[in-house]
């Protein structure tokens, strides 16, 4: 055999005593990776089905979801429509923790809650912390200030330091103001804080402007007549679609959740949950169905 030969051999031999265990520990590592992650996937729907339960977070912002502080009571539009798919479903629908907005997605991504079932907003911030369900209705977000306001004939008059915007840490309004009107003064309200105090910081003079949907306005004007108005009404800061918040990483939930909503929306359900809380025409925008009931209708 020739000395060439012989080296080949040696270094081909080499190669694979060395090659091997590279390769089963790369097999290892897809088998405890990419494998068991798939594995892990779906694991809080599994485990909803076993226990025949969806253990919810929540945040009271009314008419979305409201808490009686005397008895516990709940209600609300997504306390309704939770409910309504637990009977659905025959899952029980748990209530297990009041969060606030900068802390729901902890809850969710750590296991101690299934889905955070009050409504939110959906952005590309929250987007980075969890998934969401199809909308169940829209939100028109717009600013407000007091009835005798009259600085602010546009939104661009508001990115000012005289302006002061009061917010709730981490609320969508808080979003709003560092990222559209970032020179403007931020009255800051500690998360948990109920919005009607920042409605009441306007009346008070303690701030001057807030963004927020017509709904929740609709409410406190019921007690608070001409107290607020709508600053510039054709110029809307942001739309939304109303979801339920799904942890990551679990697209069986949130097909379940889809369907169960999409039943509720296609039989009228939702639309008679929402006329219950309406405090007018229009408030609560409606998601489309995707056919016209006359178009339905046989000759």
């Amino acid at each position: 055999m020739r000395k060439g030969q012989i080296i080949l051999i040696a270094l081909t031999s080499a190669i694979i005593f060395l090659a091997v265990p590279f390769g089963f520990k790369l097999l290892d590592f897809f088998r405890d990776g990419t494998l068991n992650r798939a594995a892990q996937l779906d694991q809080r729907f599994k485990k909803i089905i076993e226990a025949g339960e969806v253990r919810c977070s929540f945040l009271v912002y009314s008419p979305y979801f409201r808490r009686d502080p005397n008895t516990g009571a709940m209600s609300g539009i997504f306390y309704e429509i939770m409910e309504e798919i637990g009977r659905r479903a025959s899952l029980k629908i748990s209530w297990v923790e009041e969060v606030g907005y900068e802390t729901m997605f902890a809850g969710l991504n750590s296991g101690k809650h299934d889905v955070f079932c009050a409504g939110l907003w959906p952005n590309a911030t929250r987007a980075r912390e969890a998934s969401f369900s199809i909308p169940v209705f829209y939100s028109v977000v717009k600013a407000w200030g007091r009835a005798d306001e009259t600085r602010y004939s546009n939104l661009a008059n508001m990115n000012d330091p005289s302006t002061r915007i009061t917010v709730i840490d981490g609320a969508m309004e808080d979003i709003i103001a560092r990222a559209d009107f970032p020179k403007a003064t931020r009255v800051s309200l500690p998360q948990l804080s109920p919005f009607t105090q920042s409605l009441l910081n306007i009346t008070n003079n303690k701030a001057d402007i807030t963004f927020a949907e017509p709904g929740i306005i609709r409410e406190f004007l019921s007690s608070n007549k001409g107290a607020l108005k709508e600053l510039a009404p054709s110029n809307p800061l942001r739309i939304f679609g109303n979801v339920l918040v799904i942890p990551q990483h679990e697209p069986q939930l949130k097909q379940f959740l889809d369907v169960a909503l999409l039943e509720l929306l296609y039989s009228g359900s939702i639309n008679r949950i929402l006329e219950k809380y309406e405090p007018g025409r229009g408030v609560f925008p409606r998601v489309i169905l995707p056919y016209q009931p006359d178009s339905a209708v046989l000759q």
